[in-house]
């Protein structure tokens, strides 16, 4: 039986599972419609973790799954309804698609919830809101920049995605090295004033 932290970790790499899926199958196959099958049906997995509250969701990740489980059926369904050239135009957007649902999604997390657009506790509502508006800003130009790339998936959205997770990766970082500044410095003010009183 795995732990808790091993749980933890499986969880986390099942919250990756549809994206990684996606690429993989259709970079192997060339069959977007299997790849993009496969990757909703994942997606949805993934998204009743979050509704049963078994995974709590990592917020750029979130942006991808809800992506993923909406995007294959409405381009099948506008397809079976004639709309072949809207089905088409939104096929050859998906690396911009996927980061304007990253976008939005950080920004209604920005707006409703506590911890904003990320999943870690910051010194503030300062420093939340100053950390989810870098996170927004870095997409709004990754959404740019997924325009002007190309047609290949691993430069327009590969790239842009990683760069994304870096940047959560480094402010996270930062806010964790505060914390433990902080802490240490509490700490030896405590211990300080303890010395002083006992001299006392």
């Amino acid at each position: 039986m795995p732990g808790t932290t091993q749980k933890r970790l499986l969880l986390e790499m099942f919250e990756n599972l549809p994206g990684i899926a996606f690429m993989l199958l259709f970079r192997a196959t060339d069959d977007l419609q299997l790849a993009g099958w496969v990757g909703t049906v994942l997606a949805a997995s993934v998204c009743v973790t979050y509704v049963r509250n078994t995974l709590r969701p990592q917020p750029i990740l979130l942006g991808i799954n809800v992506f993923m489980v909406a995007i294959t059926p409405v381009i099948e369904g506008l397809i079976m309804l004639g709309y072949r050239n809207a089905a088409t135009l939104l096929t050859g957007n998906i690396a911009t698609l996927v980061l304007i649902s990253v976008f939005f999604t950080g920004a209604i997390l920005t707006r409703f919830r506590t911890d904003g657009f990320l999943n870690y506790q910051t010194s503030g509502t300062k420093q939340k809101r100053a950390h989810s508006a870098v996170l927004l800003f870095v997409c709004a130009i990754a959404i740019v920049w997924s325009l002007l790339a190309g047609d290949n998936y691993l430069i327009s959205l590969g790239i842009p995605l990683m760069v994304l997770f870096g940047v959560h990766q480094l402010l996270r970082a930062g806010t964790t090295d505060q914390q433990a500044r902080n802490g240490a410095i509490l700490a030896c003010t405590s211990s300080q004033s303890s010395v002083s009183e006992a001299s006392i």
